[in-house]
C-alpha cells in the first residue's frame, strides 16, 4: 500500500516533522508494509495533478492547516481535481487556522471547505474550537470528528531527568495582526523566564523548533527574548538539527514554557509540567479544548500574574491530560483503522 501524506512538511518546522513521523508510526502499527511519499506539497503543481494523485492507494491530509496561509497544492486545488482522482482521501487531525481579519469566510472558501469534506471519507479533526468556527460559518461538519492532535499519540519517551527550565519563543512579524506586537510578546516571555530562574533556581534552555525561514524563527525570537532578560547569563540557546534532537533536549526539563504548540503538547505527554502561550490563529487554544485544560496564557492579556495562576494548575494538567489521553488515544486508533480499511 502506498499513502500520499498532505501536510506541512520539509518546510524547516520540526513541529510539522514531528506529526508527519507520528502518523507514519500509526499507519505502521497497523500495517507494517505501508510505504509513504510526504513530497506532495514540495511538488509544486504536480502536486494537483491527477494522474499522480492516482498513483496512490490512499491520500491522508495529516495535521497542519486546511485553509489559510499553510493551505498549498494539492488541497488548495481540490475543486480541479477531485471528479478526476479515484484515489480514497481522509482528514486525520487537520487544524483550522482562525484569522479573525479574514473572517467571516468566504464563497470560494466555503465551497473549497465544503467539497474537501465531501470528497473525504474519514475525516477527524484536531480541537472543538475547529468544528465551531467551521459550523460558524455554514461548513458541513456532519459527518466530522474532533479527536485531537495526531502527536497526542507520540510513541516517543523521553527518560526524564529534570536539570533545566525549557522553552522556546517565536520571532513573528505577523503576530501583530493579532493579539500583540512581537516585542511585547517577547517582554512578557523573558519576564516570565526571569521568574521561572528564580522559582527553580536553575538555567534555561530555549530550543528553536524552526531555524531556516527568515525572519519567522526560533534562534531569532529566543536571541531577542534573552536580550530582554535579567538572568541573560542562565540562558542557552539549541539549534538542534531535527525534530528527534529538540524533542530530546526535553529530557532535562523540570518545567516547560513555550509558543509553539507541539512542543508544549509532546511536555505534557512526557509527564513535564507546562505552561502554553496562545498567540495566534487559536492553535493551541484548540487543542485545549479538546484535551479540558487551562493551563495556559493568551497574548491578548498576558501578565506575570497570568501566567502564575496557569503555572500553579500544570501538575493537575498533568494529571488531567493522563486521564484524557486514556480516551483519545483508543479513538485516535480507531480512525486509523477506519482510514487504512478506506483501500
Amino acid at each position: 500500500m502506498k499513502i500520499g501524506l498532505i501536510g506541512y512538511f520539509m518546510a524547516g518546522a520540526y513541529s510539522d516533522d514531528l506529526i508527519e513521523y507520528v502518523t507514519k508510526q500509526l499507519f505502521l502499527e497497523v500495517n507494517p508494509d505501508i510505504k509513504f511519499d510526504s513530497t506532495i506539497l514540495v511538488r509544486g503543481s504536480a502536486g494537483s495533478n491527477p494522474s499522480y494523485l492516482n498513483s496512490f492507494d490512499l491520500l491522508v491530509h495529516c495535521g497542519g492547516s486546511f485553509l489559510g496561509k499553510c493551505t498549498y497544492f494539492p488541497v488548495r486545488d481540490i475543486d480541479e481535481w477531485h471528479d478526476k482522482v479515484k484515489t480514497p482521501l481522509a482528514i486525520f487531525g487537520a487544524g483550522y487556522r482562525y484569522e479573525p481579519d479574514k473572517e467571516p469566510l468566504t464563497p470560494d472558501q466555503k465551497s473549497r471547505l465544503n467539497l474537501l469534506f465531501s470528497k473525504s471519507e474519514v475525516t477527524t479533526l484536531r480541537g472543538h474550537r475547529t468544528m465551531h468556527h467551521l459550523k460558524q460559518n455554514g461548513i458541513d461538519v456532519s459527518k466530522v470528528a474532533s479527536l485531537g492532535d495526531p502527536v497526542m499519540a507520540c510513541p516517543l519517551k523521553l527518560d526524564i531527568k529534570p536539570k533545566l527550565i525549557i522553552g522556546n519563543v517565536r520571532n513573528m512579524p505577523e503576530i501583530e495582526v493579532q493579539h500583540a506586537k512581537t516585542n511585547e510578546v517577547q517582554m512578557f516571555m523573558a519576564n516570565v523566564y526571569d521568574w521561572l530562574i528564580d522559582y527553580y533556581n536553575k538555567p534555561l534552555t530555549l530550543i528553536s523548533f524552526r531555524h531556516n525561514i527568515a525572519p519567522d524563527n526560533d534562534i531569532t525570537g529566543a536571541q531577542k527574548t534573552r536580550a530582554l532578560m535579567r538572568h541573560k547569563e542562565k540562558v542557552t540557546i539549541q539549534k538542534p538539527n531535527d525534530f528527534r534532537e529538540a524533542v530530546n533536549h526535553m529530557s532535562e526539563a523540570c518545567f516547560w514554557f513555550g509558543q509553539r504548540l507541539h512542543p508544549t503538547m509532546f511536555a505534557g505527554l512526557q509527564g513535564i509540567p507546562f505552561v502554553g502561550v496562545e498567540y495566534q490563529f487559536g492553535k493551541l487554544l484548540d487543542w485545549y479544548s479538546t484535551v479540558g485544560l487551562t493551563n495556559y496564557v493568551h497574548t491578548d492579556n498576558a501578565t506575570l500574574d497570568g501566567f502564575k495562576e496557569a503555572f500553579y494548575k500544570s501538575e493537575e494538567s498533568i494529571e488531567k491530560l493522563k486521564h484524557v489521553l486514556t480516551i483519545r488515544l483508543k479513538e485516535i486508533r480507531k480512525a486509523v483503522d477506519d482510514i487504512i480499511g478506506l483501500v
